[in-house]
């Protein structure tokens, strides 16, 4: 059905209904009772008699009647029933026993009844509204009296499609949570934690752009590709380094086994090992050339001790010169004092190079290490510097520019050709997965502001609500403005929180806890009260309220309404117009 002719379609299907049902009284009774004639005296519904309290009077036979008035001057609305005989003369209300039912949408209401001077007083208030099927019982000299009708007012019936088809939104009344809140300014800004200026580092031309204004970007993706002679140098530096240091390592390797190697040597010697030893233990170790000059100078000592040795036993026994002696033992200290020598500058020779070694592989790595952070402040990564070392074919000029985040390109100042500088802004990326609500906060509401705060973000013309917490608050007042910064951080995963949004933030200062409330759009004023329209099958009926605090979203329900209550949350003020378009009211 096209929503044109459901516009029409619907006053007309109210007012067939309010002529059916609104402003309805029909009686079932098991006494007969007289209609009255047209043009009865208003206040009582078509066909039911009028009784002299200007009430609605209903007969028990010939020998009985009872008048039934809502009374509410000065006081809440009671029944009042007046009792009498069939010629309409009063009788003792004392001698009249009265129950009445009212039998509303969602419950039963029922009245007993006192006497109360000339007439019966009901023992309980008529809530509002006046709307239900009335059961009236009395019993009077042994004889019991039962009418039964209707008092419709402030009701409509629509169908499920029409309900659908005109917007009207229904919910379920129970517990809500009000806030007590107040509203500042804000606005949508980029989180300023997650945004990335992004310069090529080094000057060079454009070769290619990868990117676009708008392109969604992962971190470590390719932005553009530049030409640049001063990334050329800067890995011919690095390779060279790299060249230099493992030659360093190979020097340093080769030198530290020889030190190691003749460190054993000396030991060796030092025990007074044979040749022969030294040669099997030395063998196929490197030591160098201090090697054949240390064994030598030992074979020289260890013949020099034996000569000696011979000639100091030929001399003690006569066999030999003193002048023979004596000279094989300057020969043993000359030859001793030579291989002492030897050895000692054998060992700091060997230790001196070891240190020239360690040195200059130490410098080696430094230099490498200069030479590798050079390439990582051009913007080169652990990847990249190891692919340089090792791939055979180095396009040295190549620079690929690559994003430090992901997010979404929010700026581009960059063409293929260009000449670049290395402090050049050619990209701006920002991730929009979360945004920055920035909040103008009055210095004369800060005393009422803390961090933590609940808050809500909203944003009327975009139909957009979201929820965060206080998470910074400035600490200078601007002095234009007289203002404090404050900031909220919510997420944005369908990025509909675009920046330089302006919005409204709902500060939240108290919450409490209500057992019943309604949504505040689901108010309604009818007759004098506020109403919500509750939903009992496919019949909407005005339910009077008496209401508590609202914090602009929910309204607190102090009575009218019990929960579960459903009820009409949109579009009630269709059911309103209807009802008071069909007179579907009454007068009390």
């Amino acid at each position: 059905m096209k929503s044109s002719t459901v516009r029409y379609l619907i006053p007309i299907f109210l007012i067939l209904a309010g002529t059916m049902m609104f402003s309805t009284w029909e009686k079932k009774s098991s006494d007969p009772v007289p209609r009255m004639a047209p043009g009865a005296p208003p206040g009582v519904p078509d066909g039911l008699l009028r009784g002299p309290n200007g009430g609605i009077l209903l007969r028990g036979g010939k020998e009985f009647q009872i008048e039934i008035t809502l009374y509410e001057q000065g006081v809440p609305p009671q029944f009042r029933v007046y009792a009498a005989d069939g010629s309409s003369n009063p009788v003792d209300p004392g001698q009249v026993t009265l129950r009445i039912e009212l039998h509303r949408l969602d419950r039963v209401d029922r009245i007993g009844f006192q006497p109360a001077g000339d007439f019966l007083l009901g023992d309980r208030v008529v809530e509002e509204p006046h709307s239900f099927d009335v059961k009236a019982e009395a019993r009077y000299k042994g004889k019991t009296h039962s009418w039964e009708y209707s008092s419709i007012e402030g009701r409509a019936v629509l169908s499920p499609g029409i309900v659908r088809e005109a917007g009207i939104a229904i919910e379920s009344a129970g517990p809500a949570t009000l806030r007590q809140s107040i509203d500042f300014p804000g606005e949508v800004t980029f989180n300023e934690e997650r945004l990335a200026h992004i310069v090529p580092r080094l000057d060079g031309v454009v070769r290619s752009v990868h990117k676009d204004l708008g392109d969604e970007v992962r971190e470590g993706e390719v932005l553009l590709v530049l030409e640049s002679r001063e990334l050329a140098d800067a890995k011919t530096l690095y390779l060279e380094a790299v060249q230099k240091t493992s030659l360093a390592r190979i020097d340093l390797d080769r030198q530290e086994d020889i030190a190691k190697n003749t460190d054993l040597l000396l030991n060796l010697l030092e025990s007074g090992s044979s040749t022969e030893e030294l040669d099997r233990k030395l063998k196929d170790r490197s030591i160098g050339e201090g090697r054949a000059k240390l064994v030598h100078a030992y074979a020289r000592l260890r013949l020099a001790r034996t000569v000696f040795e011979r000639e100091e036993n030929l001399y003690r026994k006569n066999i030999s010169s003193q002048s023979e002696y004596l000279a094989a033992l300057e020969d043993l200290r000359i030859t001793e004092a030579t291989f002492l020598a030897l050895k000692e500058n054998t060992a700091f020779d060997v230790h001196r190079e070891l240190l020239e070694r360690q040195r200059k592989f130490t410098t080696a790595e430094l230099n490498l290490a200069s030479a590798n952070q050079k390439l990582r402040a051009l913007g080169l990564g652990d990847e990249a510097i190891e692919e340089l070392v090792q791939s055979r074919e180095h396009a040295f000029t190549q620079y690929l520019l690559k994003s430090a985040l992901s997010g979404t390109v929010i700026k581009k100042h960059v063409a293929q050709g260009e000449a670049v500088k290395k402090d050049d802004d050619i990209f701006v990326l920002a991730d929009l997965s979360d945004v920055w609500i920035n909040i103008a906060i009055p210095e004369k509401d800060l005393k009422q502001i803390r961090l933590g705060q609940a808050v809500r973000v909203k944003a009327k013309s975009l139909d957009l609500e979201a929820r965060g917490k206080l998470t910074y608050l400035g600490n200078l007042i601007d002095e234009t403005t007289r203002t404090v910064t404050g900031r909220v951080v919510i997420p944005n995963p369908r990025r509909e929180w675009r920046p330089g949004l302006y919005v409204t933030v709902e500060l939240v200062l108290g919450e409490r806890k209500v057992p019943l409330a309604v949504r505040k759009e689901a108010l309604q004023s009818f007759r004098g009260w506020t109403v919500v329209f509750g939903v009992f099958g496919d019949i909407f009926e005005a339910r009077p309220l008496e209401i508590g605090d609202t914090d602009g979203t929910w309204v607190e329900v102090l009575k009218g309404i019990s929960p579960g209550t459903r009820y009409v949350t949109q579009n009630s003020f269709a059911i309103k117009a209807e009802i008071l378009k069909s007179g579907a009211v009454h007068d009390h």
